[in-house]
C-alpha cells in the first residue's frame, strides 16, 4: 500500500509545491487534496507549510464551493480543525479572506493538543504549547508560526502550464462556476441532472444554472437532452 503521505506530497509536487517527491501523473482533485492534506498533517509539519504558502499565493484555483461541501460530507469531523486551522493560516494577508466562510463554520479542538504526532510522541507537548501561534491557540491545536515560503513555490506560469485545468478555475477567481468545473469533471453523478450538479458542488440548483449559463456561452459545458427523456445531460467540453 502506498504510504498516504507520499500521495499528498506527489500531489503538492504535481502543482507546484517543492517537495522531494515525484509529481503525481495528473493534475488532483485540489479540493479533495486539501481534505487529504488535513488527514495527514499531523504526520508531517511541512504540509503545513508548503500547502498554506501555495493556498495562500493560488487560493483563486481552489473551488470555494466545492470545498465546503467536501468539508461537510467527506471529512471525518476529527479533522475539522485541522482543515479550520489549515485553511485559516493560508488566507492570513489575503483581502478579502477566500476561505473565510468556510473556517467560520468550523469549530476547534474539543481538548488543546500539539498539532504534530512528533511532539506528543517524544513527550513535547509543553514546549509545543509554549511556542504556539495565536492562530493554532485559537483552533487550539498548537504549532509554531508560519513563515511563507516563496522559494519553495514555482511560478504560476510553470504551474498553469502543467496544470492547464487550474487556468479557468483562477480566472474565475474560486466562484461556483469553479465548482461547477470541478465537480464535472471529479465527480461521477454530478452530470447526471442540474440537481445533481447541485448537490455535488455546493450550490442552488438556480445558482448553478446561471453559472451553467454562463460556462455554456463561453463553450465550456454542454447541455444535452437525453434521448426519450426529459432529462438534462451536462458534460465538459474537450477544451476543458
Amino acid at each position: 500500500m502506498i504510504d498516504p503521505v507520499e500521495i499528498v506530497t506527489s500531489d503538492w509536487t504535481r502543482v507546484g509545491c517543492g517537495f522531494n517527491a515525484q509529481p503525481s501523473a495528473e493534475t488532483p482533485d485540489i479540493e479533495r487534496l486539501v481534505l487529504e492534506t488535513a488527514r495527514v498533517m499531523p504526520q508531517m509539519s511541512r504540509l503545513l507549510i508548503m500547502g498554506a504558502t501555495w493556498l495562500h499565493l493560488y487560493g483563486d484555483a481552489v473551488a470555494r464551493h466545492r470545498l465546503a461541501r467536501l468539508i461537510s460530507e467527506e471529512l471525518e469531523p476529527e479533522h475539522h480543525p485541522t482543515i479550520g486551522l489549515f485553511l485559516d493560516i493560508a488566507q492570513q494577508g489575503t483581502h478579502p479572506h477566500w476561505f473565510e466562510a468556510i473556517t467560520r463554520e468550523l469549530p476547534p479542538v474539543v481538548t488543546p493538543r500539539a498539532l504534530f504526532d512528533v511532539y506528543r510522541e517524544l513527550g513535547l507537548t509543553a514546549r509545543a504549547l509554549q511556542s504556539a501561534s495565536e492562530i493554532s491557540l485559537r483552533w487550539g491545536l498548537w504549532c509554531e508560526p508560519v513563515g511563507w515560503k516563496m522559494n519553495a513555490m514555482r511560478p504560476a506560469w510553470w504551474i498553469m502550464q502543467h496544470n492547464p485545468s487550474l487556468l479557468t478555475r483562477a480566472d474565475f477567481r474560486g466562484d461556483l462556476r469553479a465548482s461547477v468545473l470541478g465537480s464535472l469533471r471529479h465527480d461521477a453523478e454530478s452530470g447526471g441532472s442540474e440537481l445533481s450538479l447541485a448537490r455535488a458542488c455546493g450550490g442552488s440548483r438556480a445558482q448553478v444554472r446561471a453559472a451553467l449559463d454562463n460556462l455554456e456561452m463561453t463553450g465550456r459545458v454542454k447541455r444535452s437532452r437525453v434521448k426519450g427523456s426529459r432529462a438534462t445531460r451536462i458534460t465538459l467540453t474537450k477544451s476543458e
